[in-house]
């Protein structure tokens, strides 16, 4: 008879969205804040399937009504002003919300998908300490969704992403790169159609990252583009880079890196130059000029590795360059 009061999914939405305006108007209400701590936990708990509101029914009204009134942009705005407990809620509410259908229709993913000022809010979400990690992991959950990384795949805000790596402080710059990652290995068909489309662009900041960057970021970074150049979905792309002399002798170099690590991630994609049957003239010449370095410096290249792959691939790679046609 006294129980206690069980809001409907409409009245939760509601509640905290008028809450979460007061705020914008007042930062200081300790009442508001309270209030949007509890509305986010119930929002939560229902889109997880937990209490009264876990229903399929109930969860569909609660992301419908979210979509109405703006939640979504709401949490965005809100999030570094919330306390950490409850920016972790209201982060769980949006991912959760993001990715659930109503009547198989992706509505708000859709509706996101048309505002670029939201999209570019949370990918800028790294410039600020305090709430960098929760936008990332925000992010990385929106890749999932074709038309919400297709749009952050071509928005001017994915180029920041290459500074975000660089960033001194390396939580963020790791998250960064898991974000970069993930919009680029999720769904490969339209992160190669991106490629294509900016292939200039990309790989000149992307040597630049190689060239300059701090040693976790250029071995991350060196281990995504071997991955990149040979997953067939890229083979356009991965044609293009080995045909680019500087691209060779990039990997030359980083071949012979201090670091063990770095070098064995060259190694992966310095062998597609090698092994391409259709070298351009200007990297056939490159390699027949180094050939004898090449290969008294791969015959003792990292010998004791206990990895019998790459062995056998490094054995193949010393034939295919003593097959080399001697330099004129």
């Amino acid at each position: 008879m006294f129980g206690k009061k069980i809001r409907t999914p409409e009245e939760i939405v509601n509640k905290c969205h008028a809450a979460l305006e007061r705020l914008r108007v007042d930062r200081s209400s300790t009442k508001d804040e309270e209030s949007c701590t509890k509305y986010f936990g119930e929002m939560r708990s229902a889109l997880l399937g937990e209490g009264p509101n876990a229903t399929e029914a109930a969860v569909q009204t609660l992301v419908k009504e979210a979509n109405k009134v703006g939640l979504i942009g709401q949490i965005v705005s809100h999030l570094p002003y919330l306390p950490f407990e409850t920016r972790k809620d209201a982060a769980a509410v949006f991912n959760c919300i993001v990715r659930t259908p109503v009547n198989g229709h992706d509505i708000v993913a859709e509706e996101l998908s048309e505002n670029p000022q939201i999209l570019q809010a949370i990918a800028c979400g790294y410039e600020n300490p305090d709430v960098a990690l929760t936008f990332g992991a925000m992010l990385r959950d929106m890749c999932r969704h074709e038309t919400l990384v297709r749009k952050i795949l071509h928005s001017e805000c994915f180029w920041k992403m290459f500074d975000y790596m660089q960033l001194q402080t390396f939580e963020i710059a790791s998250d960064a790169s898991a974000t970069f990652r993930e919009a680029l290995t999720r769904h490969k068909d339209i992160a190669s159609e991106f490629l294509s489309a900016n292939y200039d662009q990309f790989i000149k900041k992307y040597t630049e990252l190689l060239e300059k960057g701090n040693y976790v970021t250029r071995r991350q970074s060196l281990k995504l583009l071997g991955e990149i150049l040979l997953d067939s979905a890229n083979v356009n792309v991965m044609l293009k880079y080995v045909g680019e002399v500087e691209n060779l002798c990039l990997m030359m170099n980083l071949l012979r890196d201090e670091s063990k690590s770095i070098q064995f991630e060259a190694f992966h994609i310095f062998k597609v130059f090698v092994a391409n049957p259709n070298k351009p003239a200007s990297v056939g010449m490159i390699l027949s000029k180094n050939k004898a370095k090449l290969i008294t410096y791969l015959e003792e290249f990292q010998t004791d590795r206990e990895d019998e792959a790459f062995q056998q691939e490094r054995g193949m790679l010393l034939k295919l360059l003593s097959e080399l046609e001697e330099p004129e």
